[in-house]
């Protein structure tokens, strides 16, 4: 039974349950494979941090996205094909286990942080990229 999005636990929830669907997926899978670069133990609760931040105002992440992904790219290069299946698996999610209004503005922030991520990382490329 779905149910609406409303404590740290449900986001868990989603965190632990959306990179259950990452490891093994054929595009991004490889990303969070590559134990040189990624680890699941330190990955995991940044997330659950980040996404009770965004969805819970719980002011509990502390860190840049962005200039991770563009130290990311330097070493795997993402492109749109990458964050088209995230945002998919992320969306799948949200739908598989939750409904309402957090889900929504869930969804909303991932269409955001899709488009701003490919800006940047292409700036960065360029030589433009602002924090």
């Amino acid at each position: 039974m779905k149910k609406e999005i409303t404590t740290r636990e449900d986001i868990t929830l989603l965190v632990e349950s959306f990179y259950s669907r990452v490891q093994d997926d054929d595009v991004i899978g490889a990303i969070f494979r590559d134990l040189d670069h990624f680890s699941w133990d330190t990955h995991i609760p940044v997330m659950i941090n980040f996404w009770s931040t965004l969805l819970l105002d719980e002011a509990s992440y502390k860190g840049n996205p962005m200039i991770k992904h563009i130290d990311l790219h330097r070493k795997t290069p993402l492109n749109q094909a990458h964050f088209t299946r995230w945002k998919a698996l992320f969306f799948q999610t949200l739908d598989t286990h939750f409904t309402g209004e957090r889900v929504e503005e869930a969804k909303k922030r991932v269409n955001a942080m899709e488009i701003l991520m490919l800006m940047k990382i292409r700036d960065s490329e360029e030589g433009h990229f602002i924090q």
